[in-house]
């Protein structure tokens, strides 16, 4: 698979303090949270994701499950998204500018992955701890960056 790379473009009016390197800095903050999310099988909203459906019963034998599966190769039976780490591995910032940086999946299997479980129980997105992350991240970018600079007059 092809190394993925940010496309960082320029913007012909600026409004953000910010150049297209620091959103992309920032949104990258972002995509990890939403990641590490993902991976203690939260929600959206922050919540416990519900537990994944186990195998049935069909004339006297129980069939296994996706759990199961997940049990045998030392995975939690949780949606987490991670059965071989393709579609975590594709979740990256897409492109970046000083006003927008989009965060979304590289990978076209893997996009299409998120899209069907994001459906069943939305978990790509920006929760409330997420936002916390980005609030930190723009602050802290916003203290090393000079908005306004003071010169003495000559």
């Amino acid at each position: 698979m092809a190394v993925f790379q940010t496309r960082i473009s320029r913007a012909r009016l600026v409004f953000s303090p910010f150049s297209a390197e620091q959103m992309a800095q920032i949104a990258e903050i972002v995509a990890q949270s939403i990641r590490d999310r993902i991976h203690r099988g939260e929600t959206v909203e922050d919540s416990a994701a519900k537990p994944l459906k186990p195998g049935r019963e069909v004339n006297g034998h129980r069939l296994r499950g996706y759990p199961d599966y997940k049990i045998g190769r030392g995975l939690q039976p949780i949606r987490d998204w991670t059965w071989t780490g393709r579609t975590m591995r594709a979740l990256k910032v897409l492109t970046a500018n000083e006003n927008v940086a989009k965060i979304g999946f590289a990978d076209p299997v893997a996009d299409y992955r998120a899209h069907i479980n994001n459906r069943r129980e939305k978990a790509f997105g920006v929760s409330p701890n997420d936002r916390k992350a980005l609030n930190a991240a723009l602050m802290a970018t916003l203290r090393q960056v000079r908005v306004v600079q003071f010169r003495k007059a000559a």
